[in-house]
């Protein structure tokens, strides 16, 4: 019966009994206190056992290893006075003489959230988590946080509260980021808050002030836009990597996110359509006062899918094959409109690069498949053997050999002309210079003589070109050969032409 109840180590009285209920369900605990302690004692006042205890937030109570366990207690806020109180489980992280405030936030789920997680600011420990509950509705948890003085000062109506609970792993193109507030943080979680960069600081936040606790410091530091609007999407083609969450992007700028994904079947024209509903988030990209209007924004939404305003799937990470949806214009997509029909605005929609570079190439492979490739084949080795055979035709060899043999005919044709003709044509220019030459030094008394010479040497040109002589034998015969040569060709021109077929059977008997 030695234990004490203290406050502040002070000794405030001693248990005088301890005994179970008649149903062994709790353990009654009888204590007499001193007198100037019945001006705490009240609903609010709370008691606990304080021994030495070892958690994930911290060690307490080591002193209690050699003075054995007392009970401690918290006044609390003044209430209906009484004498009969529940006795706490676990020591509450925070009591009514610290100074600083409460703050409560909401959150979807609680998380790794701990009784005792930490509260930072600026990555320094300032408070801590003091509980959390359900709402009335059942719809969120509420956590409630409590921030020591003077650290609550810069608790502002427009701070915003994030979870910082474990590590933030991150893989952009800035590579690979980690981020964590404390090893804390990571075994019990924690909360750090701020105001976005974008914003200055509001009035100060009063106790029990409600925020929302959101997932990250990325979601902290956006801006929040007030109006949503929902469009409907349909996709002719696999939607797989696209999940609930998945961002909707405008020249990368994250403009809203998929809210439901679903098959639809179309009665109309017999197929399968995949529906996706988006929200976005009109403000990011359009005037306020504009997306305020409902027929002005409807006006715009006309104006730009007029324009080529289209929605794609796009491949958002290449090693998981995480998909998201891009609106973007696109000038050469087909004129499309609106549909207002439906519950929800339908936004034209467009393949991806990728489904369209697999539609053309499946096409051009069809068409290739339709080729008679075989027939094309067979046709294309029967002109190469045609070919060869005429290449080796013995009649081709006969003409190449008349042919060369011409040619070796008119090379020395040429050379005699050149040996022959060539000297005695200079011989007589030569002579008629002189002539001249004679002429005009002795014009009269040498005139008969010059023209007697000048007629035996026309005399000497006719005989030498006279059709008796070697040199016109020789010239005749060469010409003949030519002649002949090509009346050769002439004939094998003339039966090709007759016979075209002989290029790939060869020649032989017309059919």
């Amino acid at each position: 019966m030695a234990a004490g109840w203290s406050n502040k180590d002070v000794e405030l009285g001693q248990v005088s009994a301890i005994k179970l209920k008649d149903d062994l369900s709790q353990v009654v605990v009888t204590a007499e206190l001193v007198k100037e302690a019945e001006a705490f004692l009240s609903e609010n006042t709370r008691f606990w056992v304080v021994r030495a205890r070892v958690g994930v937030s911290g060690v307490s109570g080591l002193g209690t290893l050699f003075s054995g366990a007392f009970i401690a207690l918290d006044p609390g806020k003044y209430g209906k006075e009484t004498r009969r109180f529940t006795g706490l489980e676990i020591p509450p992280p925070v009591t009514t003489d610290v100074p600083g405030r409460h703050f409560l936030l909401e959150a979807e789920t609680r998380g790794s959230l701990e009784i005792g997680s930490p509260v930072y600011y600026r990555k320094i420990p300032v408070g801590q988590v003091v509980s959390y509950q359900l709402a009335d509705d059942g719809q969120m948890v509420v956590v409630k946080v409590f921030v020591n003085a003077p650290y609550d000062q810069f608790v502002y109506q427009n701070t915003r509260f994030w979870n910082v609970s474990g590590l933030d792993l991150k893989l952009d193109s800035q590579g690979v980021r980690v981020d964590s507030e404390s090893v804390v943080s990571i075994l019990i979680g924690g909360i750090a808050f701020g105001i976005p960069h974008f914003d200055l600081p509001g009035p100060p936040a009063a106790e029990e002030w409600v925020f929302q606790l959101l997932d990250n410091i990325d979601d902290a530091q956006e801006r929040i836009y007030t109006v949503k609007r929902k469009w409907l999407l349909s996709f002719n083609e696999s939607v797989r990597g696209l999940g609930v969450g998945a961002p909707v992007e405008f020249w990368g700028i994250q403009i809203g996110e998929v809210l439901d994904i679903k098959l639809d079947f179309d009665m109309q024209r017999q197929n399968f359509k995949i529906r996706v509903l988006v929200e976005s988030q009109p403000e990011r990209f359009a005037d306020p006062e504009v997306v305020a209007d409902q027929a002005q924004s409807r006006q715009l939404l006309e104006s730009m899918v007029q324009r080529g305003f289209r929605a794609q799937l796009k491949t958002g990470n290449l090693l998981t094959g995480q998909q998201l949806i891009v609106v973007d214009f696109f000038p050469d997509a087909p004129p499309a409109s609106v549909v207002w029909e439906g519950p929800y605005p339908e936004i034209p929609t467009v393949s991806t690069p990728m489904e369209e570079i697999s539609t053309k190439f499946m096409r051009i492979l069809q068409k290739i498949d339709s080729l008679p490739l075989e027939q094309i084949g067979n046709d294309l080795r029967d002109t190469v053997n045609g070919v060869k055979r005429l290449a080796e035709s013995k009649d081709i060899e006969q003409a190449l050999q008349n042919l060369n043999a011409t040619l070796d005919e008119t090379r020395r044709l040429v050379a005699d002309f050149r040996t022959h003709v060539t000297p005695g044509i200079n011989a007589t220019v030569e002579e008629t210079r002189r002539l001249i030459s004679d002429l005009r030094t002795n014009v009269t008394p040498t005139i008969d003589a010059t023209l007697e010479q000048v007629q035996q040497s026309l005399v000497s040109a006719e005989k030498m070109l006279n059709a008796d002589s070697p040199l016109q034998v020789k010239l005749r015969i060469a010409l003949d050969e030519i002649g002949g040569a090509a009346r050769s060709l002439r004939f094998l021109v003339d039966y090709l032409e007759r016979h075209p077929e002989a290029l790939i059977r060869g020649k032989g008997t017309p059919r």
